[in-house]
């Protein structure tokens, strides 16, 4: 079997794409984890037990390229009235974490 370098890129670029797939997924359940265990800690529900993509970005952090995440999520105070929160991460860091003004 005789590999080109051609071949060889084309191996190389699949698989940078699972990594970055595998590597999304598994922040995207740290995201989940932590949305809802923030939630629970201020006796908040988290609506539909998932979070969605909002916001995926590279920016420049202390001499390193990462990805800036954003999730978004729906909680609830009551069970009736719904709000929105959203929950970031700088490459696999959590950063910050955001619900919207609701009542207790």
């Amino acid at each position: 079997m005789n590999l080109q370098l051609s071949d060889i890129i084309i191996l190389l670029l699949i698989s940078a794409a699972a990594y970055a797939w595998w590597q999304n997924s598994s922040i995207r359940e740290q995201a989940l984890i932590n949305a809802k265990k923030h939630c629970e800690s201020l006796n908040l529900q988290l609506l539909e037990e998932s979070v969605a993509g909002a916001e995926w970005r590279p920016i420049w952090n202390r001499g390193e390229i990462k990805i800036k995440r954003t999730y978004r999520f729906e909680f609830s105070s009551s069970g009736i009235a719904r709000y929105q929160g959203k929950i970031s991460y700088l490459g696999t860091q959590k950063i910050d974490v955001w619900l919207s003004p609701h009542d207790f």
